[in-house]
């Protein structure tokens, strides 16, 4: 599948950086690179990519602008640069429609996860990012409110895993690499706070996340 990025920052040195980082990617095949929200949405209008990555600090449309403003009449999957690690930033962000969230110093490798879980469907946030966004206990009982939204995805993968799924016939029966799983099964475990697969299960099961 051809993958094409729509990418705005208004630093071009930085942008150009990150487009260096997604041209290396296996799974990109072409990265365009905008100096502003505006310029990017106007592009979309002719021509829609695969994924759009955002930076939020950007002058006349911030990214929050301009991803409220492509919610308006498309669902592109988009995630949102940032030097920002409020957390009320990123909340509004996902609210918005966000597909995921990274912190500007994110690696190759994170940067590449999220790729490959965005446009898999799923959101990513990187661990930065979960952490604070951490999961909200309601009482001793490990019940819990989440702050970060599991996504159908990864419920669909949260499911396969209570059933006793390993990540490999996760991968062979939903037809994704096993490393894709991985990375949504790290998601999931951040989310719930759970340092282990079972851990995961039992706070699944007692929070109705499966039946």
């Amino acid at each position: 599948m051809h993958n094409s990025i729509y990418l705005a920052d208004d630093h071009a040195i930085v942008a150009q950086g990150v487009a260096n980082i997604l041209q290396s990617l296996p799974c990109v095949q072409e990265v365009a690179i905008f100096n502003s929200g505006k310029a990017l949405y106007q592009a979309v209008l002719q021509k829609k990519p695969s994924l759009i990555i955002l930076d939020i600090e950007m002058p006349e449309w911030t990214g929050i602008d301009t991803l409220k403003k492509l919610r308006e009449n498309n669902d592109i999957p988009c995630i949102m640069l940032s030097m920002s690690d409020e957390k009320y930033i990123i909340k509004e962000c996902m609210k918005l429609g966000a597909n995921g969230f990274m912190p500007k110093d994110c690696n190759v490798v994170e940067l590449g996860e999220a790729i490959d879980v965005v446009l898999d469907g799923g959101t990513y946030l990187g661990e930065k990012i979960l952490k604070i966004l951490a999961v909200k206990k309601t009482d001793t009982n490990d019940v819990f409110e989440l702050e970060a939204e599991i996504t159908k995805r990864e419920l669909e993968i949260l499911a396969h895993i209570c059933d006793g799924l390993t990540c490999k016939e996760i991968a062979d029966k939903l037809y994704l690499s096993p490393r894709t799983v991985e990375t949504h099964k790290k998601s999931i475990m951040a989310k719930f706070d759970a340092h282990s697969t079972g851990k995961l299960i039992s706070l699944a099961i007692k929070n109705k996340f499966v039946i």
